[in-house]
């Protein structure tokens, strides 16, 4: 058997029932302990001992003891930061029986030290670790003693290290998002986390800590180090599959190893004679008739059950258990006649990749929960993803994030963590990122999930576009490139090639064709022409990138996260604390100008700049899914030469106004709604292009549809201004423009635009199958009547049922509780006169409709 257990004085159960086993079923001569009780935590030098929570963090640590104040609550951030210069302590006892010692083998294994650690087992120094990213493997077996073991580990400020290596360099390597002075801006110099030294969205916390499981391992004879499991090909009802087994043996002699899938057929049955050391075990199989892994939205995404078992004279001796995703997944780029085609094939089929980039749900991240990360990937699926971008300046994320994308059809596009910074070229620190690039792939690469390898974020264009290469003397500028390329462009792919030759590489994002700078003709494409750049939402449209990759607009998080981490009478634009909670920060267009102020800039462009804070914070949310399915849109309309539309982002590190659709309680913006509805597998999408009125049907799906395509335009009142209707061929897997007509046909100069909609929709039967409104003024300019929304409520299994109607046009109605935990099945939707509408509201709680719901919409404003 193989147990999980959390105390070690439950050694001799487990050596009783160890001994009594005999079933081929069960582990033999293995065990594997977690130690992660009893853990105590000290500032190194004050012998002040408090209980620790491993997995963890110094900064939760502290607050759990009530040392410090909750750094997400105002301005307690600033509280905080001597924290990160000091040195901490943490240590546990072992106790260890005479059976535990007779196992050939005793290791300990760490799998996430953060960052810099001195650890000792009864005072005798076993490892110093200097990389967050890598796990470590430790034989204590010459170290243990028959009783209780003292495990401690001392960790050494990240950012005292940091500034030692800083200070041996007569230059500066650019740290573009560090929080601090440019001459003390330390990430580059550790592999840490680069996020946790605060960036455009998230705070400064630089933590230390075990912030990944730690366990004791004992075997005898030989153990599965690891496997790798890859689909080759599949034709004819055939799915061809390869791999290898990596084994480590301690004692000489007959071993079998064999495969079993779904816990039914036994696929690989092979026996060996190993001698001592360590063996890989090439294998390859067919599995006939397969079930394949599909993206979300396109079929199923089935996992298969892999069940590799070593055994010696019949006793199971080591197990590896891999869920397996049977698909081929390729990144193809082939030149066209305006430069190469950037999409993703999945099974043969080009996919277009809907979806955003996440950062860490935490800036302390071992916090992050398990339902958290349900909820994070439920919010993607949700919105009709199939692609997270784990984002480089964050971590490799957790194995249950991964585990969940592959359970739920989501593709992942994996950076290494590598962003918007240039890395010092020692050759400690270059075999550091080498150890770590490897360590990372292997840990990951039978997801089925991960579909691209990408070198670093931004950190190509920063060279070229930021000022970078003409800072430095020649000398030093011929070093720091040279050191670039042989982290992107030789360890960082060899250990792709090494470890996951099926999987893609990119060297940097964004880029185009042969490492070259982003052209939008080859590549991809981080758009911040909008935001940055301050051109309309309409630039989205134009000169579109082959796949974009990030771009996004920020918005105020609601009302309930607001007053989660401000006092009310802070609740204001210009207020100290949420000037505090903007990072962005922009001062080449004005000194001091921020985030706060740039949502302010856009919102005077398309709306009506509202007096109240309230207010604008729900215009702030209106103006963000403008911006989104604007841009989601644009990008689906121009399938296939467009294949990818990431934004940026979809979650927060902690309550906070950013570009996140979802904030960091879990709770949708307008944006994310906004996201789902231009994600949908059919879409219908209308811009104004040379005056005239284009309409475009965007099919994912693999099979056509024929259904009936209407146009209506009507006054806010209701009254018909335009029809036209026709039977449509909706082609596969393409974007079809359906309809093109003069506006000036459409409405004619006697009519006043600025009270007009537009509901375009597809039929089958009578069933509408898609449906979109257009508006052919700009909010602001709209003339929005006073309408009469009567809603009544109905309670329901999940909560109640909201049902809505009104007189006349209601533009972005928001329904609304005093209570952060209440969603809404919908939110922010427009409703034309005549419409009734049902609403889901989820919530165990009792709602008084009449108190507790309320209603906004643009029209009252």
């Amino acid at each position: 058997m193989k147990f999980y257990l959390s105390k070690i004085s439950m050694l001799l159960l487990v050596f009783s029932l160890l001994a009594m086993s005999c079933k081929t079923d069960e582990i033999a001569h293995a065990i594997e302990l977690n130690i992660d009780q009893n853990w105590v935590f000290s500032e190194a030098g004050t012998n002040n001992w408090l209980d620790a929570k491993v997995p963890g963090t110094v900064h939760a640590d502290l607050l759990d003891n009530g040392i410090i104040e909750d750094p997400h609550f105002r301005l307690n951030e600033n509280e905080v930061q001597w924290v990160e210069t000091k040195d901490w302590v943490y240590k546990t006892n072992i106790t260890i029986n005479d059976e535990l010692l007779l196992f050939s083998v005793i290791e300990l294994h760490f799998d996430g030290l953060d960052t810099y650690a001195s650890v000792y087992l009864n005072d005798k120094h076993i490892l110093e670790a200097d990389n967050m990213f890598l796990g470590w493997s430790v034989d204590v077996k010459p170290y243990l003693e028959t009783g209780n073991n003292e495990l401690r580990i001392v960790f050494h400020s990240p950012v005292n290290k940091g500034m030692e290596k800083l200070t041996k360099l007569d230059y500066l390597l650019p740290a573009a998002n560090e929080q601090a002075p440019e001459n003390e801006r330390t990430n580059v110099f550790t592999r840490k986390a680069p996020f946790h030294y605060g960036w455009d969205w998230g705070p400064r916390l630089v933590t230390s800590g075990i912030w990944r499981p730690v366990t004791l391992r004992a075997h005898d004879y030989a153990v599965i180090e690891d496997i790798y499991v890859e689909t080759t090909d599949i034709k004819d009802k055939t799915a061809r599959l390869k791999g290898n087994a990596e084994i480590r043996v301690i004692e000489a002699g007959e071993y079998n190893l064999s495969l079993t899938i779904n816990d039914r057929k036994q696929t690989i049955n092979e026996n060996f004679a190993f001698g001592a050391g360590n063996h890989v075990i090439d294998f390859d199989f067919v599995i006939n008739n397969p079930k394949l892994w599909w993206t979300n939205g396109l079929g199923e995404p089935y996992l298969y059950d892999f069940t590799f078992n070593l055994s010696r004279k019949r006793d199971v001796i080591s197990r590896k258990e891999l869920s397996v995703g049977v698909r081929t997944l390729e990144l193809v780029q082939l030149p066209d006649e305006e430069g190469y085609s950037f999409h993703f094939e999945i099974n043969g089929v080009p996919v277009f990749a809907k979806g955003a980039n996440v950062i860490p749900s935490e800036t302390l991240t071992p916090s992050v929960s398990e339902e958290t990360y349900r909820r994070l990937i439920k919010n993607a699926v949700d919105a009709n993803m199939n692609m997270l971008r784990v984002w480089g300046g964050a971590i490799y994320e957790e194995d249950i994030f991964y585990e969940l994308c592959d359970r739920n059809g989501i593709m992942v596009w994996q950076d290494f963590m590598f962003a918007c910074a240039l890395q010092p070229g020692d050759e400690d620190h270059l075999e550091n990122i080498r150890k770590e690039a490897e360590y990372n792939v292997k840990r990951l690469r039978n997801h089925a999930s991960i579909a691209l390898w990408c070198g670093n974020n931004e950190n190509l264009h920063g060279w070229h576009h930021w000022g970078w290469n003409e800072r430095y003397e020649p000398d030093v500028r011929d070093f720091v490139w040279n050191t670039y390329e042989r982290i992107f462009y030789d360890i960082l792919p060899a250990a792709v090639q090494k470890h996951d030759s099926k999987t893609a590489y990119w060297a940097s994002s964004p880029s185009a064709y042969g490492d070259q700078l982003a052209d939008r003709k080859s590549g991809d494409e981080h758009d911040w022409t909008i935001w940055f750049g301050q051109r309309p939402f309409s630039a989205y449209g134009e000169n579109v990138p082959r796949f974009v990759s990030e771009y996004g607009l920020q918005a105020f998080p609601v009302m309930q996260t607001i007053r989660e981490f401000s006092n009310h009478d802070e609740q204001d634009l210009d207020s100290e604390v949420m000037r505090h909670r903007q990072r962005s920060k922009m001062n080449w267009i004005e000194s001091g100008f921020d985030g706060n102020d740039m949502i302010k800039w856009y919102m005077n462009q398309y709306y009506n700049v509202p007096e109240s804070f309230e207010h604008f914070v729900y215009v702030s949310n209106l103006l963000h899914a403008k911006a989104y399915k604007t841009a989601i849109e644009a990008h689906r309309r121009n399938m296939p030469y467009t294949m990818g539309s990431l934004y940026w982002q979809l979650n927060d590190s902690w309550p906070t106004i950013s570009w996140a659709t979802v904030d960091y309680y879990g709770r949708w913006k307008a944006s994310h709604y906004g996201v789902r509805d231009a994600n949908a597998p059919l879409l219908l999408s209308a811009v104004i292009e040379n005056d005239e009125l284009l309409i475009y049907a965007v099919n994912d799906l693999l099979e056509k549809n024929n259904l009936v395509f209407n146009v209506s335009v009507v006054d806010f009142a209701g009254n018909s201004v335009f029809n036209f209707q026709d039977n449509a061929i909706i082609e596969a897997n393409h974007s079809t423009q359906m309809f093109s007509m003069p506006v000036e046909e459409i409405i004619t100069a006697d009519i006043d635009k600025s009270q007009l909609v537009a509901k375009i929709s597809l039929h089958e039967n009578g069933e509408e199958k898609a449906v979109n409104l257009f508006y052919f003024e700009e909010p602001k300019n709209l003339k929005l009547p006073e309408a009469d929304v009567m809603l009544s409520t109905r309670r329901t299994e999940n909560g109640y049922e909201v049902l809505l109607t009104t007189n006349a046009l209601a533009k972005n109605i928001f329904l609304d509780t005093p209570y952060g935990d209440v969603k809404f099945s919908d939110n922010y939707f427009d409703m034309l006169p005549g419409e009734t509408k049902k609403v889901e509201m989820i919530t165990t709680r009792d709602i008084d409709s009449g108190n507790d719901l309320k209603i906004l919409m643009l029209n009252d404003l």
